[in-house]
């Protein structure tokens, strides 16, 4: 039944493209990935953290921040 759905539809083409979009994308990542420089993965890692303790600095004492 699905076989004879897909025929009828086309969708067996759009399978496939997806699945070749999804594995394209996929090898795209791991080669950015694995191609960017540590100190590059390490500056990203902490770029949360500095965001916090600047955020922080410019809010007096006993000023409430959360809603």
């Amino acid at each position: 039944m699905l076989q004879e759905l897909a025929a009828q539809t086309g969708a067996s083409a759009l399978a496939i493209a997806s699945m070749i979009f999804f594995m394209v994308a996929w090898v795209a990542i791991a080669v950015w990935v694995l191609r960017t420089r540590p100190e590059d993965m390490e500056s990203r890692a902490r770029l949360a953290l500095e965001g916090e303790a600047e955020d922080s600095q410019g809010v007096p004492p006993g000023t409430r921040t959360e809603r």
